[in-house]
């Protein structure tokens, strides 16, 4: 199809398709070679096809034939981009329209958020449908400044595309798919990095909203299939400091869980996270609690996230990216959400500064001299050390943010925070390394690989 634009429009997008779970058999050209590429992101993470070709309305059929071969994927940059981005959002929010109508309504949700983790950036994106008319509406998008370069002000463009000009394409996109969309930023310093997470985020929340609720749940097909692989990672280390066997098992359960490292709130974090991510994790550590528990928590850590990069291999097929929080029992007054992406970038973001600095120990009940003595307490400090271990040698994307739940006054323990935050990582981490069957064994990356 093509989309009719007003007879003061500038250009004529055409050759729209919009399909799901399909890729589409166009190419995306908008003219703008930045904004093609953030496009491409529904093709990699929505799994919703998409093509299509802007044109100028001034110009015949002929130079518009040779426009649509032309090399320079800049071409349209110095035109009226906010028109542009107004054009190219209408004709898609018509074309996914028509998907949604093509969906069974079973499956759909009413509202569907996620947040998407680069090392730089994390954007959240929440989307949300009606079957009333005329109530598609861009109703937050919070995502200037673009960087913090310059000082205060951030890019005006990305590539040639200028930043102004996005938040057109949203509003547009909104309204003509009828669809409630709100855009919020969490953290960024990278322009590039935020737009981005914004499009993968988008990406993501869409084919959430289109996908049934049960899709992840255990004992799915998808869940069955992750199972199928019999997927383990086996890491035996010996130092002067340590002596180390952890064996993980991704299997779907995690009864046969044991671990013991000397260190009583290392052993429940790991027990916790294990237990959420339905994964089988065994480790045996016997460390220089002696000295302190630094060499035993960073050496333990390094461990579990070199077998989890055993077991997720090239983590081709893999849905990659979810986001997940918690609260932990008997607390209401703090929750974590852990936005997770197994994308061989480690890198690791988190909030809980301030919640760590309260005191020198996760465990405050526990004021034993002799026992602090023996090592066997874990600092606040070496909880944060081991997080950044685990993502590092895991080699992934995380961010971790802890927000106070409305309607409460007294801060959560800390003991309770790490707890929940284990909890949150676990949940994300089952998602995440989760088979998508629908992919066939592909990788969820715009670039097609996760290995360079």
């Amino acid at each position: 199809p093509t989309s009719s634009p007003s007879s003061s429009s500038s250009f004529e997008v055409k050759d729209v398709v919009v399909v799901n779970e399909a890729k589409a058999k166009t190419p995306i050209r908008t003219g703008i070679g930045f904004f093609d590429h953030m496009l491409d992101q529904w093709n990699s993470h929505a799994q919703v096809g998409v093509g299509l070709e802007v044109v100028l309305q001034s110009e015949n059929s002929a130079q518009n034939e040779s426009e649509s071969t032309d090399d320079d994927r800049n071409r349209l940059a110095t035109k009226n981009q906010v028109e542009l981005c107004t054009q190219v959002g209408q004709a898609l929010g018509l074309a996914l329209k028509q998907v949604f109508n093509s969906v069974a309504t079973t499956t759909t949700k009413n509202e569907a958020r996620f947040s998407c983790p680069l090392d730089e950036a994390l954007v959240e994106c929440i989307i949300s449908g009606t079957d009333e008319e005329g109530t598609g509406k861009l109703e937050k998008y919070t995502l200037s400044p673009y960087g913090i370069y310059p000082k205060g002000v951030g890019r005006t463009n990305i590539g040639k595309l200028e930043t102004f000009a996005i938040e057109s394409f949203w509003e547009a996109l909104a309204k003509s798919s009828n669809l409630q969309i709100s855009f919020r930023k969490l953290r960024g310093d990278n322009g590039h990095h935020i737009v981005e997470s914004s499009f993968k985020a988008f990406s993501r929340a869409l084919r959430n909203y289109l996908d049934p609720p049960d899709l992840w749940e255990q004992g799915s097909p998808n869940d069955l299939a992750s199972v199928a692989l019999k997927r383990e990672g086996k890491v035996e280390r010996q130092t002067k400091e340590t002596c180390i066997s952890v064996n993980l098992m991704l299997n779907g359960m995690s009864k046969d869980t044991h671990v013991e490292t000397g260190i009583p709130m290392l052993n429940a974090f790991y027990t916790t996270l294990a237990q959420e991510a339905h994964m089988t994790l065994r480790i045996d550590c016997k460390g220089d609690l002696f000295v302190d528990e630094h060499h035993t928590a960073e050496d333990v850590s390094i461990a579990v996230g070199q077998c989890l990069t055993q077991a997720l291999g090239s983590k081709a097929g893999l849905n990659r990216m979810w986001v997940a929080e918690a609260t932990h029992d008997g607390s209401t007054s703090s929750k974590v959400q852990v936005t997770m992406d197994l994308s061989n970038r480690p890198c690791l973001v988190h909030n809980l500064h301030d919640t760590l600095g309260r005191q020198e120990y996760v465990d405050e009940k526990s004021d034993d001299l002799e026992e602090t003595l023996e090592g066997s307490l874990l600092t606040c400090e070496m909880l944060e050390h081991s997080l950044e271990s685990l993502v590092m040698n895991g080699r992934m994307t995380v961010h971790i943010v802890e927000s106070k739940m409305e309607g409460t006054s007294a801060p959560a323990s800390v003991e309770d925070v790490v707890l929940c935050t284990a909890m949150a990582f676990g949940r994300a981490l089952r998602v995440c390394s989760m088979v998508d069957q629908r992919r066939a064994g592909t990788t969820a990356s715009s670039k097609g690989t996760l290995s360079v």
